[in-house]
């Protein structure tokens, strides 16, 4: 599976890791399985079709 984020997100978590921010970097992860759970529901209904 592959997740495809922009320069200026993959700037903002690496900003957030870099400066320990916790609760950022856990709205930021939950938001990255949130779009992999998307992206794998549009996968399966593709194969419904």
């Amino acid at each position: 599976m592959v997740l495809t984020i922009s320069d200026d997100a993959f700037a903002r978590m690496k900003m957030t890791v870099i400066d320990g921010d916790e609760k950022n970097a856990l709205r930021i992860l939950k938001e990255l399985v949130r779009r992999l759970e998307q992206q794998k529901n549009q996968g399966l209904k593709s194969h419904l079709d």
